[in-house]
């Protein structure tokens, strides 16, 4: 597609200096892989402002760059043509939604502080028991089918990234698309221009304060996909046991969607009772005040919470009774508390939690199976929020019997300094339920020695994650390969 035709299409407002028509191949916000007729995104991050590279591309002709509306041009960039504007990434993700197009049927995204990454797992199954073309982007992967087509290092993928993959999918029949919607990703454009068919919400605690610094910041990210990537038929599903669902509601009112809410509060499809049975839970719901009461296998309330969260977006205000005997076919996501050994009487979870509510949940629902003593094996990660890790610990004090502290992702942090963060607001007697080993693997082999018959193991933090973050490099590191090789010792 010629730039001059790209630019005609962007609804976003423009303004461009030095105009050149050419055929456009391709877009990058990397200035190392621009090329003679490709588009950079002189997008400006944490650390690095891509308009200090424009002068690297002196040689290359044929360029357009995404700057910025305050960017000055200076004479020596007389052979580009600019692209000012007052949002560069914003500019970036619908001009790459132009470069690549797609005409996917049906396109969903679920957001919250915990849930999603099941809740993407658990649709995608579903579509795939209906025999429909699917796929599912988020934290796992990028999945067509029961096949994972590509890795993914983030949540919510880059804008260029999503755009592509939308096509190429496109060219793959796939007729329906559900994303995780991180905070981050929302806050950064890397969905726009979609406008989702349906859209969820699961449910909000603290996380990414690092980044959104203020929770309000944090909650009003999130609320984006509901207030700029809906449309007039949007649906969206609620949680409505959050006590932050009325913030979501009143902007889904204010913008005339249709909302399907579920938990104990809700109207549509009312939770009135989840009672835990040996290995199994007892539900009981009223939907469409017709009453449903089934039972299911399920390590925690919560996950069942997620599978009917992705019922209703796959059957939305068509769902029935019958819909629910899907339940009985969906496997949890790796790493979601995923039991990765109950042998002699032992038995050892992994979990992805890394925030306080999302370790409080796990933490709890272990210890309703607990008969002897739960153990916990966990760290927080380094240049991420300080000021959750002292809460953190004190949620693990409380629910766990004994606790090892390690290493998470430390990045570029001293591990001593995040563990001390870590202990610091904890008293001397709880001090004593904890042990310090800074080496995941001695602490998850340590873990492993002292568990005993009639102990749950909890490995948490990391999940389905194969590595571990140690400044710049990424070590290969599986909390599930590391933990079975010590237990079959045992």
């Amino acid at each position: 597609m010629r730039l001059g035709k790209i630019i005609k299409k962007c609804k976003t407002f423009v303004e461009i200096k030095n105009f050149l028509d050419f055929e456009v191949k391709g877009i990058s916000d990397n200035s190392k892989r621009i090329k003679e007729n490709f588009i950079f995104a002189a997008v400006k991050g944490e650390k690095q402002n891509g308009e200090s590279f424009i002068p690297t591309l002196s040689k290359i002709k044929k360029v357009a760059i995404i700057v910025s509306e305050n960017y000055e041009i200076k004479s020596k960039s007389s052979n580009f043509v600019f692209i000012k504007c007052k949002s560069v990434r914003k500019v970036l993700s619908e001009v790459s939604s132009i470069i690549f197009t797609n005409n996917v049927n049906q396109k969903i995204a679920v957001t919250g502080t915990n849930g999603k990454t099941s809740v993407v797992h658990y649709t995608r199954q579903i579509w795939n028991i209906l025999g429909k073309n699917n796929s599912g982007i988020g934290t796992l992967g990028i999945f067509f089918n029961n096949k994972k087509i590509m890795k993914s290092d983030l949540t919510t993928s880059n804008s260029i990234t999503n755009h592509k993959i939308l096509s190429k999918l496109s060219k793959k029949n796939c007729e329906k698309v559900i994303f995780e919607a991180s905070s981050i990703g929302l806050d950064q454009y890397r969905l726009f221009p979609i406008k989702f068919d349906k859209v969820a919400f699961t449910n909000l605690s603290r996380d990414h304060l690092d980044y959104h610094k203020k929770f309000d910041v944090y909650k009003k990210s999130k609320s984006l996909l509901f207030s700029e990537y809906t449309k007039k038929n949007s649906v969206a599903v609620i949680f409505s046991d959050s006590k932050y669902s009325d913030y979501f509601k009143d902007i889904c009112n204010r913008k005339g969607l249709k909302i399907l809410d579920y938990g104990r509060k809700a109207s549509f499809l009312k939770i009135k009772n989840i009672k835990k049975l040996s290995d199994k839970f007892f539900v009981s719901v009223d939907l469409n005040r017709k009453n449903l009461d089934f039972e299911i296998e399920a390590s925690s309330e919560y996950e069942i919470l997620n599978k009917i969260c992705s019922l209703l977006l796959v059957f939305a205000h068509k769902i029935k009774k019958t819909h629910f005997k899907i339940i009985h076919k969906l496997n949890s996501p790796s790493g979601r508390l995923e039991k990765i050994y109950n042998k002699n009487d032992l038995q050892v979870f992994i979990d992805y939690a890394h925030s306080p509510n999302a370790l409080k949940v796990v933490l709890q629902s272990l210890k309703r199976l607990t008969k002897r003593n739960l153990i916990l094996v966990f760290g927080c990660g380094g240049d991420r929020d300080k000021g959750k890790r002292s809460m953190m610990t004190k949620i693990a004090v409380k629910f766990a019997d004994q606790i090892i502290i390690t290493n998470d992702n430390p990045r570029f942090e001293n591990p001593k300094t995040i563990i001390n963060d870590m202990i610091a607001e904890i008293n001397n007697e709880n001090l004593k339920k904890i042990k310090k080993i800074e080496s995941r693997e001695r602490a998850i082999m340590s873990s492993i020695n002292i568990i005993k018959p009639h102990d749950i193991l909890l490995i948490a933090g990391k999940g389905h994650e194969n590595y571990q973050i140690v400044k710049k490099k990424k070590i290969l590191f599986s909390d599930k390969d590391i933990a079975l090789k010590y237990l079959l010792k045992k």
